[in-house]
């Protein structure tokens, strides 16, 4: 039911993984001698860092998609366990939420 999906998920599985490699390698690659290019250097790896943090994030969520899937437990809202409506799931394949809970949770969390 979900093939299209789950191909999708695969293919943005993979480019996360080599992302996350990409960073990893830049983050942990020679500084420069000079104090300078050393300073903006550090700066990046601040930049890089917090992107890593999301693309590890988004991961999460792509590999826990792909196991609902496995499930057949994919496009059901975790919270309430009515059906996401599909253009939702087009857009963030990975979400576990219909629109309703996520607005619930999002309004929670600002008071």
């Amino acid at each position: 039911m979900y093939e299209k999906t789950e191909k999708k998920l695969k293919k943005l599985k993979k480019e996360l993984k080599a992302r996350l490699a990409e960073i990893k390698e830049t983050l942990t690659g020679t500084r420069s001698k000079d104090w300078e290019e050393a300073a903006v250097e550090a700066e990046n790896d601040e930049v890089l860092e917090g992107i890593y943090k999301e693309a590890s994030s988004e991961l999460a969520q792509v590999k826990f998609a792909l196991k609902r899937i496995k499930q057949n437990e994919y496009g059901e809202c975790a919270e309430c366990g009515e059906e996401i409506n599909k253009k939702r799931l087009n857009i963030m394949p990975y979400t576990t939420l219909c629109i309703q809970c996520a607005q619930q949770l999002e309004m929670q969390h600002r008071r």
